[in-house]
């Protein structure tokens, strides 16, 4: 079985989107199972848009820029993943509850392995809060949630209810190269094995996680009026990041001072964001990752990786999906 046999074997479809296995097929099925606050906000967007950095952001201005409060717990346990459902095998499973029951009386040594490491983060991240509707019944009000849901799939509850979105959107190019690096982390179902070749032709016939780019990115700009939606470019967020908090504070009507507004833009950077260990998922990984989940956050870094044939492929298809929509990203 080729690589995209097998990272296709690991998907499913609802109404012509492609998800991962590790989706929650019921609230795909029926959106309006999810519970929702009408003081509850989300972050929102097609993956490897910018959503952890996001996160933060939105997580800091809600706190009135407490960085304590973002390095308490990993970002899945303060903020989870509505739709994920993590599965793992019955080994895994029975491994980690042995573990927990028998590390009162393990020797240190045994303890750092990055193994045992590995299968403790399981335990507190995956197992624990791997479940998002599981976990955002665990979080108190006002409670800050994401998704990579499409709107039609959006929680139903939170339209209705005209819960405050925030919406980031990236420009496609370098949301496939950044989507590969994710994918080919190194462990299941981020364990995918093919080139850029291979992954392009997932990619530009929309079969990857969560579907087509421009459905997705489209279908929410659609809605970018809307009084309870804000959408932001992440290139516009790179080049103006302090502008990106003060849109973020006006949009959930959050007084900041001038400081405090310095002080998010400074924790949110780029450098910081990599060695924070509560936002960085390679502690899920242990030593065998081979991608960093916050790998380079640049801007034209597709240009590395697209061939001429591809790019030019690629501009046609833009040109024709994105003809007369009035929104364009910077490359």
């Amino acid at each position: 079985m080729d690589e995209n046999a097998r990272f296709l074997a690991s998907t499913f479809e609802h109404d012509g989107v492609c998800y991962s296995k590790d989706t929650n097929r019921s609230m795909i099925e029926r959106p309006d199972i999810v519970n929702c606050r009408e003081d509850d906000v989300f972050v929102a967007s097609y993956p490897k848009s910018g959503t952890t950095w996001t996160i933060e952001m939105v997580s800091l201005v809600m706190n009135g820029g407490n960085v304590e409060i973002n390095t308490a717990g990993h970002q899945q346990e303060r903020h989870p993943m509505l739709e994920a459902e993590f599965k793992f095998p019955l080994w895994v499973c029975l491994a980690v509850h042995l573990l927990v029951l028998l590390k009162p009386i393990l020797p240190y040594a045994i303890m750092e392995l990055s193994f045992i490491k590995m299968l403790l983060v399981l335990q507190e991240i995956a197992f624990e809060s791997g479940d998002g509707l599981k976990q955002m019944e665990k979080i108190k009000p006002p409670r800050l949630l994401k998704s990579h849901l499409p709107y039609h799939a959006f929680p139903s509850q939170a339209i209705r209810k005209k819960c405050k979105i925030v919406y980031v959107a990236r420009n496609p190019k370098d949301t496939g190269v950044s989507f590969l690096h994710h994918v080919s982390m190194g462990r299941a179902p981020m364990d995918y094995k093919g080139s850029w070749n291979d992954f392009y032709k997932l990619y530009v016939n929309d079969k990857v996680w969560y579907g087509s780019w421009f459905d997705h990115v489209l279908t929410w700009w659609q809605h970018r009026n809307d009084e309870n939606i804000l959408f932001l470019k992440y290139e516009d967020m790179k080049k103006d990041p302090r502008g990106a908090v003060k849109s973020i504070a006006d949009f959930l009507d959050v007084s900041l001072t001038e400081d405090t507004i310095d002080n998010i833009v400074e924790f949110c950077s780029f450098k910081k964001m990599k060695e924070n260990k509560a936002v960085n998922f390679s502690l899920l990984a242990g030593d065998s990752l081979k991608h960093e989940f916050v790998r380079k956050g640049e801007v034209g870094d597709w240009m590395n990786f697209f061939t001429v044939a591809q790019n030019k492929e690629y501009e046609k298809i833009y040109e024709e999906r994105m003809k007369g929509s009035g929104l364009d990203f910077e490359w």
